[in-house]
């Protein structure tokens, strides 16, 4: 199988940004690189400016306070849900005070919430593993600078 691979070299975010933050241009670019969804659902929001945020940290005012693990909205309801979790449990705990993470779950809730033929973009440290009920749509590897972590977006297409 062959799935389209892209390298994105974008700048960090400008100052002041929340910790764990997209670096500068990465939502926009994924947004219009996926034929600009309208509906767009961030199950780990943080301060992002596009779509619904859903957050547990409160400090960062999501639009909803609730664990992406049970995502409070009715199945096929997004063209685009975008994951971008702390990338352990201990980053989870230590930088957001947040529980332990469970990648199944909470990417099984993203592909309930996603409408057929929309997208989940799973953005993390490593690649992971395509979701039941998906598709790869692509792969786009983050180079967020020199001396920075790169990251891996998969894009899967729920069937």
């Amino acid at each position: 199988m062959t799935i389209p691979t892209k390298v994105w070299v974008l700048p960090r975010p400008r100052k002041p940004y929340y910790l764990g933050s997209f670096p500068l241009h990465f939502e926009i670019k994924l947004i219009r690189e996926l034929g600009n969804p309208q509906k767009i659902l961030q199950p780990f929001g943080g301060w992002s400016p596009y779509g619904i945020r859903l957050d547990l940290n409160k400090e960062v005012a999501p639009d909803i306070i609730a664990d992406a693990h049970y995502i409070p909205f009715q199945s096929n309801s997004f063209d685009l849900t975008l994951c971008d979790p702390p990338y352990t449990d201990k980053l989870s705990q230590s930088m957001y005070r947040t529980p332990p993470l469970h990648y199944k779950q909470y990417m099984n809730e993203a592909v309930r919430v996603t409408k057929p033929g929309g997208f989940v973009a799973s953005y993390h440290w490593r690649w992971t593993t395509r979701p039941l009920g998906t598709v790869y749509n692509q792969i786009i590897v983050v180079l967020p600078g020199q001396n920075h972590r790169a990251r891996i977006c998969c894009v899967y297409k729920k069937e």
